[in-house]
């Protein structure tokens, strides 16, 4: 192999770069590996700055551990074809590898400098919207929906079974809190002002209205906590009555693009991103 054609691999294997791209960057930098190198850092931060107010709404979610930690993350990019790209999965566990192993300030860098040479690989905007770490004092557990749904949950006491049923209960019904008593205050007004409100429509005793309404804000709190929420497995119970003498700690859960605005886009208009 000629040396242009080895520096042309060494560019690609360090930068994940073309192959004509390679060979631009080390015609322009005569050959010098290192200015090479700079020249496509710098480019790929262009090219992220100059795709960064793209909304990057789809994505994936996962779970990452090593023996002290586990995390959950988001990363996101335009659209579902990127996230299902090797490449982009491979993103994602090289970031969390960053943050599971890394001090803060020092993963960070090496993440933006990650994301910019994916965004000139890939061509699309990426982000990291979001990731929480736990430490393994309790046992703790996750559980990955194809990607698109994670959750996790910190238990009392070892249980592996018990951790993955509350896990797939976590991604199926997306409760609010663990119980009434862990419930946000605010939302449970909220709640109550909008079945008042509703109630003074009718033509209805105070007495009825009043049971009615607690009706409904006991099934709002039951929809909506874990301990409570009728079981995915057996509909007839609910958590509450088989955890035993284990406890919920804490738990967590992300679905991919949830809350972001979304574009809609034809296919056509999607290749076009791709090499714009």
């Amino acid at each position: 192999m000629s040396g242009s054609l080895e520096l042309v691999k060494q560019l690609r294997e360090i930068t994940g770069a073309g192959m004509l791209d390679c060979k631009k960057y080390l015609e322009q930098a005569n050959n010098n590996l290192d200015e090479a190198v700079k020249l496509f850092r710098s480019e790929s931060g262009k090219k992220a700055e100059k795709k960064g107010s793209r909304i990057a709404a789809e994505g994936l979610v996962n779970f990452y551990e090593n023996s002290n930690c586990l995390l959950i993350l988001e990363l996101n990019s335009e659209t579902d074809f990127v996230a299902k790209d090797n490449n982009f999965i491979a993103l994602a566990e090289s970031i969390a590898n960053e943050l599971l192993n890394k001090e803060e300030p020092e993963a960070q860098q090496a993440i933006a400098e990650m994301i910019n040479t994916s965004i000139s690989k890939l061509g699309e905007n990426i982000k990291l919207r979001r990731y929480y770490k736990l430490d393994k004092n309790n046992y703790v557990y996750a559980y990955s929906h194809n990607n698109k749904i994670v959750s996790m949950v910190e238990l009392k006491s070892s249980d592996e079974n018990l951790a993955k049923d509350i896990c797939m209960q976590i991604v199926a019904s997306n409760p609010l809190a663990i119980d009434e008593s862990s419930l946000d205050k605010d939302i449970l007004k909220s709640e109550k002002d909008i079945y008042k409100q509703e109630l003074d429509k009718l033509d209805k005793k105070e007495d009825i209205k009043r049971n009615i309404l607690e009706g409904k804000m006991k099934k709002f709190i039951n929809d909506n906590t874990i301990l409570n929420q009728p079981f995915v497995k057996d509909p007839s119970t609910t958590l509450s009555k088989i955890m035993k003498s284990n406890e919920i700690l804490s738990y967590n859960r992300y679905e991919v693009g949830e809350g972001l605005e979304k574009k809609s886009e034809d296919f056509a208009q999607e290749v076009y991103n791709q090499i714009s």
